[in-house]
């Protein structure tokens, strides 16, 4: 006879087995291999269409990052096309030290002055040599009038230079600065605010790290000949504007565009990267029988680059697509497309390419259109949009070109999609 503890364990084992053939059929329905053999009376067929249109409209928006929340100032002089400068504040001075075992006493001499710079050569120009300019624009404009800035360039402010050969840039540079300029900028206005411009015997670019990087930049000075003192480190600082308090920390360091001639793209075209940074936007009108009626087994965005042809049209640079967090409450599309998941999150793969190529670029979206399903079509639920935009954004003047929701149908936005039909049991 069976006893009472073996019967236990055939019959956990036929429901093992059961539970296993079920999950397995189950699992399989996306594959459409597996649940013919294992359960022969299913039949679920995969279907495949493309959706086009798919956009109900995009958009390229300018202006990204936003000022305060760049890791780099891409410092670039390409002749007539592109000029890029920078601004460094320090308006933290103090007119006062203590000498150890001493009181406090006002600065009366500085010596040793330098502006340590800490470069990011990744995707740089550097021709034989690059000289490093400095000049004194503290003005009594308004903060962000970029006009009244970069009349402050002129060879009458200019601080300091400091030329190196290409063999000599490394991760860093060390520009002096002449101390006593820096004294009488100690004892009156306490404000150094520190323009960068590149000049070079061709086109030059190369990022110079901001304070959101981690690797700050830097103004260093003795105050006193006595080596127990040690020297002073200032790093970037903002006393304006006053409201909200808040904003003054997007003033440290940031990048100013004197000059942009790159070509605008036409009426049917998105475009992402360039200096300013553009990031395309594109919303997405996604039959809802599909989110509601299917199981989505792949979904593949296909876009179509158009090419362009200007400075680094040769180089290739990176796009990717993020899915838009932000909630359809939200009618601000700048605001929209700076609201968005982790890089990878649910559009997965990457865009590779030059400015000049053109074809058929992909991305996996499946992931995305399942969140859209789960989501409903509640107002709090997330925009059915996502944005594309370069992997170092604000950080490369070139800009890859895509064909819009307005393009030619050949040549427009479209959606592959493969999904299982919703399967209902019953008896008929």
């Amino acid at each position: 006879m069976i006893s009472v503890t073996m019967r236990r364990a055939l019959l956990l084992a036929v429901v093992a087995t059961t539970a296993a053939a079920l999950g397995a059929c189950n699992e399989q329905l996306d594959a459409g291999s597996a649940c013919p053999v294992l359960c022969p009376g299913i039949e679920v067929p995969i279907k495949d269409t493309t959706l086009s249109p798919i956009l109900s409209f995009d958009t390229t928006i300018v202006g990204y990052p936003s000022l305060g929340l760049e890791e780099g100032i891409p410092l670039a002089s390409r002749g007539d096309t592109l000029d890029v400068r920078g601004v460094i504040r320090f308006d933290s001075l103090q007119k006062f030290f203590a000498p150890p075992g001493d009181t406090s006493r006002p600065v009366t001499k500085l010596d040793s002055a330098t502006l340590l710079l800490r470069l990011n050569l990744t995707e740089s120009r550097i021709p034989a040599w690059v000289r490093f300019d400095v000049y004194d624009v503290d003005t009594a404009a308004d903060d962000g009038d970029f006009g009244a800035l970069l009349n402050t360039f002129t060879p009458g402010r200019l601080v300091s230079s400091v030329t190196l050969q290409r063999a000599q840039l490394t991760d860093s540079v060390i520009v002096p600065i002449a101390s006593a300029w820096l004294l009488n900028k100690m004892n009156n206005s306490l404000n150094v605010r520190l323009g960068l411009r590149l000049v070079a015997p061709g086109s030059v670019s190369l990022r110079v790290h901001t304070i959101e990087s981690g690797l700050t930049p830097q103004l260093r000075y003795y105050v006193w000949p006595d080596t127990t003192v040690a020297q002073q480190s200032v790093t970037p600082y903002s006393k304006t504007p006053l409201a909200p308090p808040s904003t003054a920390n997007d003033y440290r360091d940031y990048a100013v565009v004197a000059k942009n001639a790159m070509p605008a793209a036409g009426p049917n075209l998105m475009s992402t990267g360039g200096i300013p940074a553009r990031r395309a936007y594109l919303k997405f009108d996604v039959p809802q029988w599909l989110l509601d009626s299917t199981t989505i087994v792949r979904a593949e965005l296909q876009l179509t680059q158009a090419p362009q042809r200007s400075y680094d049209s040769g180089d290739s640079i990176t796009v990717i697509g993020r899915a838009v967090a932000a909630t359809r409450f939200i009618t601000d599309l700048h605001r929209a497309a700076d609201l968005l998941t982790a890089p990878g999150l649910f559009v997965s793969d990457t865009i590779r390419a030059a400015p000049a190529d053109s074809g058929v670029r992909k991305l996996e979206m499946n992931a995305l259109l399942r969140v859209w399903k789960s989501a409903g079509t509640s107002q709090e639920g997330p925009q059915h949009a996502i944005v594309l935009s370069q992997r170092e954004e604000g950080l490369h003047g070139a800009e890859l070109w895509f064909y819009g929701a307005r393009a030619p149908a050949a040549v427009r936005p479209r959606l592959r999609v493969s999904y299982i039909p919703r399967v209902t049991y019953g008896v008929p």
